[in-house]
């Protein structure tokens, strides 16, 4: 059973059809206009014939498959696809005629395409009458390669099934706005109710309801509680079922044993968002008391979404919601920093320590165990929110690792992520409380998804917060050269072995003010450094002396940054990063001096502030890279090779769990198939490495390459970027340079070896070992590959 989300943000599930949905499936039918039948089934029917309806509800699922699409008990919509030959299946559809315009059939088309791809179909064929123009706009926009033919009506389609960059952009953007439509009722709610608020000032309804109520909620709340009047003097209902009106968000705060009657009552009453705060719910069903799973599959059959169980709550500050449903005890800062976090408690203390650092929030969410919500469902939401410039999340486990990789590839270009990946020692999984049951997500691949992804990785979250500040102040570096001015030599030299440390480079010798006349130095010396075009960020750093006093300083800070930004004299001036560090001052907090054009974040050491300054250049350097793209490879084919291993293989469907290895010759004869030539043997080569794809069953295909002198991992699909990135350290800095040959066709190599393993769905490993590389061509010492069925161990939860 698979979650999906309709095109208006209305939940719904797909699911195999089965014998026991005959009902189901005549229902849907019986329920269809005559319009509707005869564009299905091409003629003009009372009644689809019960044979009809018996093979689609026998379908194998693989050499013919019936997906249903249902809201509940309600059927919304079917597809079918049926075997033609080897390489083709026709496919159908007919959506419940008050369920177009949703985006039903081109979710069909998907799933359905993927189901027959895994199946080694490569075609589909799809036959359309001409006046049914709604189905045709389904295929046209789909972003499958078309053939087509016209005769009598009628038009022939034939949709080639690979996977392109093209569909899975499309895919992914019909998928980001549907999942955006379904989580606004959450983030901007017009009515709501919290449904346990009690009188009690120390309950957590009561304290929910109460944080609404003083947060200035724009729109209309209502206490639920079944035997109190009012709460905090507002009138209280019953339940929900007695309001006078359908509320959109339901925060649900009651004991466990509660949760289930008052779910169906959201259920009964329409409310299209639920946050359960309620934490302690079973793993298994005990003694009539649901498991989050229940609950979340409960709702979506409804068509509604579910954050939690276990989850502290929500926050928009955007002045026409002005939301706090939450224990934050007071409303956020307005800003641009957007919060998610799978511990709540921790989150409530990213939202205070964001509060005092001074740095403003857009939204925030405390996702629980993810039920539903997740952190994947949040990041597309806050993708294309105009209210939000940057994103920080606390992670402790995946959903879907690959999902997460595409989209933050997409949001990092145009908005930071930061994030901390908690739980990544098997101590701290162990004591993790967000119910998560999947593997714990090896940190080395962590490390390569958010390296890939251009993700900012922290380890703390006083790092965290290091990083947001200096990201909410000031433009990003252009490089990694780094000017210094100081008072004081010993906090020079930290400053200096911290920019080591940290990767980045010196812009010439520190400026040592010494001691006299200290704010009217800082102000006559930063202007130049920020001219200067050999200067990408300036590191202040400030320690008091004698009378010297460090508000003023910050004065001269701020007039000399404003005068450097409007001094026409001094020739076109480019926005750079400024950091300050103070030593000992009082505050122990980063804060900032404002000085109009940008901030300057101020630290209370100075390597803490050379990490951070490393953090945003790193990000700098990537956002100023190209778009990397999967690019096409010249004699890669894949659908060869996928016939020699489903040659070897003609079982495969019925030998769904075995792996084998393939015997060398077929091996070889993949290899040819890739467009990966070898010589007899390379004298001299310019490099050797190895290569090895092989399956996780969290993160999907891996790769790993390897050379005598480093080894790197890297998540599959590689784009040209990533080739480069991971050569650049397992060549190091003996190896061949960038642009010659050797180096080329390594990453001619290790991107065929990529396509492989992400196109041909069989295999579950590739080897390439003692490869070498020179002008004259390359020689593999040996290839293995093993082929199974990677079907449901790729990809983790659908979230």
């Amino acid at each position: 059973m698979t979650r999906v989300i309709l095109r208006d943000g209305r939940a719904a599930e797909f699911r195999p059809a089965r014998p026991s949905d005959r009902d189901t499936v005549r229902r849907l039918f019986q329920t269809a206009s005559p319009e509707s039948l005869y564009f299905r089934f091409f003629h003009v029917i009372r009644e689809v014939p019960e044979e009809v309806i018996e093979a689609m509800v026998s379908a194998d699922g693989v050499n013919d498959a019936t997906l249903l699409c249902m809201a509940g008990d309600q059927p919304l919509g079917i597809g079918t696809y049926n075997r033609v030959d080897d390489e083709t299946a026709e496919v159908a559809f007919l959506v419940d005629d008050h369920m177009h315009g949703k985006g039903i059939g081109t979710l069909l088309l998907e799933h359905l395409a993927e189901i027959a791809w895994q199946n080694g179909f490569r075609f589909f064929d799809a036959y359309v009458l001409y006046d049914n123009e709604k189905m045709m706009g389904v295929f046209l926009s789909s972003g499958y390669e078309i053939r087509s033919e016209h005769q009598s009506g009628v038009a022939h389609l034939v949709l080639k099934l690979a996977q392109t960059e093209r569909i899975r952009a499309l895919q992914e953007t019909r998928e980001k706005l549907a999942t955006a439509a379904s989580l606004a009722p959450f983030f901007h709610p017009t009515t709501l109710a919290v449904v346990g608020a009690s009188r009690d000032p120390k309950g957590l309804g009561h304290v929910l309801f109460r944080h609404i109520l003083e947060g200035g909620f724009q729109g209309i709340a209502y206490p639920v509680n079944p035997v109190a009047r009012s709460v905090a003097g507002v009138r209280a209902f019953p339940s929900l079922r007695e309001l006078p009106e359908p509320v959109e968000l339901a925060v649900v705060a009651v004991p466990p044993d509660q949760v289930s009657p008052v779910v169906d009552d959201c259920v009964t009453t329409g409310v299209r968002s639920v946050i359960i705060i309620t934490s302690g719910l079973p793993e298994e069903e005990e003694k009539g008391v649901p498991t989050p799973a229940e609950l979340a599959a409960r709702l979506r059959r409804a068509g509604a979404r579910l954050l939690g169980p276990n989850s502290l709550g929500l926050v928009n500050t955007d002045p026409k919601v002005r939301l706090n449903a939450s224990f934050a005890p007071r409303f956020p800062r307005r800003g641009a920093l957007a919060i998610a976090s799978h511990s709540g408690a921790l989150g409530i203390t990213i939202l205070e320590y964001a509060g005092r650092m001074g740095i403003g929030v857009s939204s925030f969410a405390s996702m629980g165990v993810k039920a539903d919500v997740s952190g994947n469902d949040l990041l597309q939401y806050w993708e294309d929110d105009p209210e939000t410039d940057m994103i920080a999340l606390y992670l402790e486990s995946f959903g879907n690792p690959r999902k997460f990789s595409r989209i933050t590839r997409r949001i990092t270009r145009k908005k930071p992520i930061v994030a901390v990946k908690g739980a990544s020692t098997e101590s701290g999984t162990a004591v993790s409380l967000t119910g998560s049951v999947l593997p714990r997500a090896r940190d080395v691949l962590v490390d390569a998804l958010f390296r890939q992804a251009g993700i900012i990785r922290v380890n703390t979250l006083q790092e965290m917060f290091d990083v947001t500040a200096l990201l909410a102040s000031a433009p990003l570096p252009r490089g990694d050269r780094v000017a210094i001015v100081t008072n004081t030599a010993g906090g020079a030299v930290m400053a200096v072995d911290a920019l080591h440390n940290e990767g980045l480079r010196m812009a010439g010798p520190p400026v040592d003010l010494g001691t006299v006349a200290l704010a009217d130095g800082y102000r006559k010396a930063l202007p130049k450094l920020l001219h200067d075009p050999g200067v990408d960020a300036v590191l202040v750093l400030f320690t008091p002396v004698g009378v010297s006093d460090d508000r003023e300083v910050a004065r001269a800070l701020a007039e000399a940054l404003r005068e450097a930004a409007s001094d026409p004299a001094e020739g076109n001036f480019t926005p750079k990063p400024v950091v300050a560090n103070f030593l000992m001052t009082e505050d122990n907090f980063v804060h900032a001096i404002d000085a109009g054009v940008q901030r300057i974040p101020v630290y209370p050491f100075p390597e803490q502030a050379v990490r951070a300054l490393a953090k945003v250049a790193a990000y700098g350097a990537y956002r100023q890279k190209p778009v990397g793209r999967i690019p096409d490879l010249e004699g890669a084919d894949t659908d060869r090779a996928r016939q020699i291993i489903r040659g070897h293989r003609p079982d495969a469907a019925e030998r769904a769990r075995v792996v084998e290895w393939m015997p060398r010759e077929l091996c070889n004869e993949v290899l040819d198939a890739m467009g990966i030539r070898r010589s007899v043997g390379v004298a001299g080569a310019a490099m050797w490495f190895s290569v090895t794809a092989e399956l996780d069953p969290l993160f999907g295909m891996i790769l790993f390459v390897g050379s005598p002198s480093a080894r790197t991992v890297r998540i599959t699909p590689l784009t040209d970027l990533d080739v480069q990135d991971l050569l650049t350290t397992v060549a190091g800095p003996e190896g061949p340079p960038e642009d010659s040959p050797a180096r080329r066709a390594t990453a001619d190599i290790i991107l065929r070896v990529s396509r492989l393993v992400e196109e041909v769905y069989e295999i579950t490993k590739v080897a390439l070992t003692d490869v070498g590389v020179s002008e004259d061509g390359c020689w593999i010492g040996d290839c293995q590959i093993a082929v199974g069925r990677r079907q449901d161990a790729v990809g983790g939860q659908p979230g």
